[in-house]
């Protein structure tokens, strides 16, 4: 892949104090596996604590030119292509609010809920994603439902942007991810998190 937004960020912070990111290829989930295709064993890695970039995932090779450890997160499609540094089960760790909590503050804003699909651009730091199902916020309490929601943004914008997150985890989105024409499967979740600042697209 390309260059990324993060790549001389490591030890600053990218995010809101309250965001912590997960990669765990150990968990039961759609992107689990044992060890890589490198022979490496899987374990789990903190990508962001506390609003802190700590890490990246790991080839063999990209940890040696970094000198870090590598964690086995190099993926194959199938044994015709050449392993490549791959997500697995990526998640938001969860927070100390409870949805009424998250709710109660917002006058006017919008409740999202599911991902059909998404892209990055990785270089730009942009990411774009439609949206299962979404409802208008008013006064703390969901309304109108919305059709056609999509949302884009600026990724460590975004993550800056968080004031809350849930106790609510959940991961539970099983998918396939795609990079340099290779898929691999995987999965991905959260608690409820409420973000300021991101364009929401849509019709009622």
């Amino acid at each position: 892949g390309g260059q990324s937004i993060v790549s001389d960020k490591l030890g600053q912070m990218v995010a809101s104090e309250l965001v912590t990111i997960i990669d765990d290829p150990t968990m039961p989930r759609n992107g689990h596996f044992i060890y890589d295709h490198e022979g490496t064993k899987a374990m789990p890695h903190i990508i962001v604590d506390r609003g802190i970039l700590k890490g990246f995932l790991h080839s063999l090779e990209s940890a040696a030119k970094l000198k870090a450890e590598p964690k086995g997160s190099a993926r194959a499609q199938s044994h015709q292509f050449p392993p490549i540094v791959r997500m697995s089960n990526t998640y938001f760790a969860p927070g100390d609010f409870s949805l009424e909590e998250i709710l109660e503050d917002i006058d006017l804003g919008v409740y999202l809920s599911g991902s059909q699909y998404g892209y990055v651009e990785t270089e730009k730091g942009q990411f774009t994603c439609k949206v299962e199902e979404g409802w208008l916020i008013k006064d703390g309490e969901l309304t109108e439902h919305l059709r056609d929601v999509a949302i884009s943004g600026i990724t460590l914008d975004a993550l800056k942007n968080v004031t809350a997150v849930g106790k609510d985890l959940k991961v539970e989105a099983p998918g396939t991810c795609g990079k340099d024409n290779q898929a691999v499967p995987v999965d991905s979740g959260s608690p409820h998190i409420r973000i300021e600042g991101i364009v929401v697209g849509g019709r009622r």
